[in-house]
């Protein structure tokens, strides 16, 4: 199956999802997962969640090229806890092409996870990649990059959702 990037709109972006059996599930994981490093090559993306490409499971990527991570890039099933300092910077999405604005985010991130093979891990992140890490894991629970900023900032950029929304199809809600 050749999975395509979902945009603003899509009601894949809008649920939780489910977490992963990885023994149990190794095929399909290896199969999304072939798909989501095809999409981010392409894309020139920092990091992909599984419901960016139409699939509502937990497991995300991140370029580990671009991020310090110990070497892990495959977060399955991950639990985060955040820390520190509130801290604002300019997030993009790759289902929100053109739209860049700031947001706060704790600055620090514990996280739980299991790699490609089914093994238990943990990191201590901080910085952008800490960023990242949360960035991602809000799409694991349904929620956008968009949904952090004000009332006002989101009025501000209603007309580029919808565009969006119009560009590449049906969805959900506009904010």
């Amino acid at each position: 199956m050749r999975r395509s990037l979902k945009h603003f709109g899509a009601d894949c972006l809008r649920r939780t999802s489910r977490k992963l059996d990885p023994m149990g599930e190794s095929e399909y994981i290896e199969q999304l997962l072939e798909d989501m490093d095809r999409i981010i090559e392409i894309e020139n993306g920092l990091g992909l969640a599984a419901p960016q490409v139409g699939e509502n499971v937990s497991i995300f990527i991140l370029n580990s090229r671009d991020l310090p991570l110990n070497g892990h890039r495959v977060f399955i099933n991950p639990l985060i806890r955040t820390e520190g300092d509130m801290v604002k910077d300019e997030e993009g999405c790759l289902s929100l092409p053109g739209i860049y604005e700031l947001v706060r985010r704790p600055g620090r991130v514990l996280v739980s996870a299991l790699d490609v093979d089914g093994r238990s891990f943990n990191l201590e992140i901080d910085g952008y990649a800490a960023r990242a890490v949360q960035h991602e894991y809000d799409h694991l629970q349904g929620v956008l990059f968009v949904d952090r900023l004000s009332p006002v900032r989101k009025r501000l950029i209603r007309k580029r959702l919808i565009e969006i929304k119009r560009e590449y199809g049906p969805g959900n809600r506009i904010l």
